[in-house]
């Protein structure tokens, strides 16, 4: 079934630069006084359109990605066969590093990813790393699996004329809200390295639904098309949790993990839970993190919001005072220094 432009779409051709990103731009700072705000003070991303197929609008295509979650028919993503090596070397006891060195290394765009990581603002420590032998041991195994599946899922959709831009968007997205998570989780969560999986893995659900996709419609070769992550959660605004809590049951990822992926949106709507629940906080804290890389422009639009004022916040005793002030000042430069 061939994609067909919905017929009271916009054309492509005529959207602002703004409105057709999927990565988006920074708020724009119109008077002296907004200047002034800090980040966490939002006042939103102003409102857009963008093009929509017909075939993307059908209700039975949420029914059916839905259908096939419950019969556990949902497609799962391929992992190439270096990094199924990678990962059994690193369910080993006993594993070595320097295993899985060589099997990374032998995809460069692989192996940038994890340099870029080990340089990122939060993990650098004055010298450039550029030796997986090196940097491996820093993010420790559980976040280089974590990077493993992520890259992955993102591979799947390298040669998708209509996705491909998605995914790395996504991908992109998430990487901000694992850096936050860890660097947040530091002063308030027990696990900073559980949260960095948490929200590198929390939104791995859209590209499971994208992979749905590819395989049950016939994609177009060639497009003008570039769905971005606002139409994406137009259409799907509920099912990419679900399809992220399949995929992390497939790849064993730890329960508390799993929670957090599938509760990220809804927690606080969550009725009879104990809320002392480690795995609670965890949803809390991805929620949070996912709030403020959007406001920072890693991930789709935002409303107006003020950190300080969200249930995620009273969740995590997330207080405004002049030291978490200046701990979030440091957060935009963190997320904006991949390497030095």
């Amino acid at each position: 079934m061939q994609l067909v432009p919905h017929p009271h779409a916009i054309e492509p051709s005529s959207l602002s630069d703004t409105a057709t990103r999927t990565f988006i731009a920074k708020p724009k700072a119109d008077t002296e006084k907004a200047e002034e705000k800090p980040w966490w003070d939002f006042a939103g991303h102003p409102a857009s359109q963008a093009p929509v197929f017909d075939i993307l609008q059908d209700d039975r295509i949420v029914e059916e990605l839905n259908r096939k979650l419950d019969a556990d028919e949902f497609p799962v993503i391929e992992i190439p066969s270096n990094v199924m090596k990678a990962m059994s070397i690193l369910d080993k006891k006993d594993f070595e590093y320097p295993e899985i060195t060589d099997l990374i290394s032998r995809s460069p765009a692989m192996a940038g990813e994890f340099i870029k990581t080990f340089n990122s603002a939060l993990y650098f420590r004055g010298e450039t790393i550029n030796d997986l032998k090196v940097g491996l041991p820093r993010l420790g195994k559980e976040n280089i699996k974590a990077m493993l599946y992520m890259y992955s899922s993102r591979m799947n959709f390298s040669s998708n004329v209509l996705f491909n831009g998605l995914a790395k968007n996504i991908v992109e997205h998430c990487y901000a809200v694992a850096l936050l998570a860890n660097y947040i989780g530091q002063d308030y969560y027990a696990n900073p390295e559980e949260a960095f999986i948490a929200g590198l893995l929390h939104d791995i659900g859209k590209l499971g639904v994208l992979k749905a996709l590819t395989e049950t419609y016939e994609m177009p070769e060639e497009s003008d098309f570039e769905m971005s992550e606002d139409v994406f959660d137009h259409i799907f605004p509920l099912i990419h949790e679900r399809a992220g809590e399949f995929l992390a049951s497939h790849w064993k990822i730890s329960e508390s993990i799993k929670f957090a992926i599938k509760h990220h949106h809804d927690f606080n709507t969550m009725e009879e839970i104990d809320p002392d629940l480690e795995e609670y906080h965890l949803a809390a804290l991805i929620n949070l993190c996912d709030s403020m890389a959007r406001i920072l422009g890693y991930g789709r639009r935002i409303s107006k919001m003020n950190i300080f004022d969200t249930d995620a916040a009273r969740i995590l005793s997330f207080e405004k005072d002049n030291s978490t002030e200046v701990f979030l000042r440091k957060i935009p430069e963190m997320l904006s220094v991949k390497t030095k």
